[in-house]
């Protein structure tokens, strides 16, 4: 997102959708762009929408699911812009001059992630794809895939989210998170070149030469392109497909673990991201009251990790995570190490031993690893 955040590709939306939006003739003069996103996107998304005066339909998510489904999409769009006090207020339709329309006609733009910053999660982008064709309505997906990005294409080629759905129109992934370089390096795909509009560009004469741009920001740094086309070629396909399963295996490892532990419960599917997020088991056997999540991440602090703990988003904000994020840079050896650190944090906080099966599991892990181990240009 330091490179490249929803002003890029929301804007090219924003601005299609009211070109098209004019030449309607159930347009009204009170028609207002709405961005359909789930409460789990990255904050940005928020910023966009604040600075670039789009309303947000917000899709809340459930306990048990922290992604978005074609079902709540479908449901947002075929509601009737009368049955929908938020756009009747924002918009200030009477019932009259809402009629029979839906809100899916103001919608310039669905947002889905590819790895939530929350859980890891996944969006359901194929079925809302299928919504978008069978309901025959021409919205464009942005794909948020900045940390799936790096990650799906090699361990889930199979997995549709990207062009080959129709209704795709823009992707960014944040290289620095998987692809292996400095932070401040993001890319942005559009499915073609008519998507950016001729007028978003912006003519540049005084750097020796013709260049046209568009984005907001302008001076960026060149390196970080430089060393991602390096790993392109050094790693390929089948080096990058490694690295990723590598920080998967790490990511169920540690999952297995702490799900050993009666105190602890995984909400993250590891086996689609590299993403460990846990919270206290309502079912631990001992329930003691001084084992929080927060007492746990001061205790990993004073051991030398910084582990965020938050609240999930509305409509689920009473449940509490930790995160774990699984880096190619965190190799089988650091997860043994932090995980010896945060079962001792465990014991002494409940004053406790450390169970003797999980401490079985993880000398099992000590044993050599039959995969060549793969050393990673920084």
């Amino acid at each position: 997102k330091s490179a490249v955040w929803p002003p890029a590709p929301t804007t090219a939306h924003k601005w299609n959708w009211r070109k098209q939006h004019r030449q309607s003739p159930q347009a009204s003069c009170k028609d207002q762009p709405y961005l359909v996103i789930g409460t789990h996107t990255h904050a940005c998304f928020t910023k966009f929408a604040r600075y670039f005066d789009v309303n947000v339909k917000w899709i809340p998510l459930a306990p048990g699911q922290y992604s978005i489904t074609a079902e709540q999409i479908q449901a947002v769009l075929e509601t009737r812009i009368s049955d929908d006090p938020q756009v009747m207020q924002e918009g200030g339709f009477t019932v009259e001059e809402a009629g029979a329309r839906k809100v899916g006609e103001l919608v310039m733009a669905i947002g889905c992630v590819l790895g939530t910053t929350y859980t890891g999660a996944l969006d359901d982008v194929a079925g809302i794809d299928r919504v978008l064709s069978a309901g025959g309505w021409d919205i464009p997906i942005h794909v948020d895939a900045a940390s799936g990005g790096f990650v799906l294409p090699f361990t889930q080629p199979e997995l549709k989210w990207d062009f080959r759905l129709p209704h795709v129109q823009s992707i960014n992934v944040s290289n620095h998170k998987y692809g292996l370089v400095y932070a401040g390096l993001g890319t942005l795909v559009f499915r073609n070149s008519t998507i950016v509009s001729e007028e978003l560009l912006v003519e540049i004469h005084y750097l020796s030469g013709e260049m046209r741009n568009f984005g907001l920001n302008f001076s960026r740094p060149g390196n970080g392109v430089v060393i991602q086309y390096y790993n392109f070629l050094r790693l390929g396909k089948v080096g990058y497909r490694r690295v990723m399963q590598d920080c998967l295996a790490t990511a169920q490892f540690l999952a297995e673990a702490l799900t050993a532990q009666s105190c602890f419960a995984v909400v993250s599917a590891t086996e689609q991201m590299p993403v460990v997020a846990l919270r206290l088991s309502a079912h631990g056997d001992d329930g003691d009251a001084r084992l929080t999540l927060t007492a746990l991440a001061e205790c990993l602090k004073r051991k030398g990790w910084i582990v965020p703990v938050y609240h999930l988003p509305a409509n689920i904000e009473q449940v509490e995570v930790m995160r774990i994020v699984v880096k190619p840079e965190f190799t089988r050896a650091q997860a043994k190490s932090f995980l010896h650190d945060l079962l001792a944090a465990v014991a002494e906080l409940t004053a406790a031993p450390q169970p003797s099966a999980v401490n079985q599991f993880i000398e099992a892990w000590r044993a050599p690893c039959s995969r060549p181990e793969m050393r990673v240009l920084s």
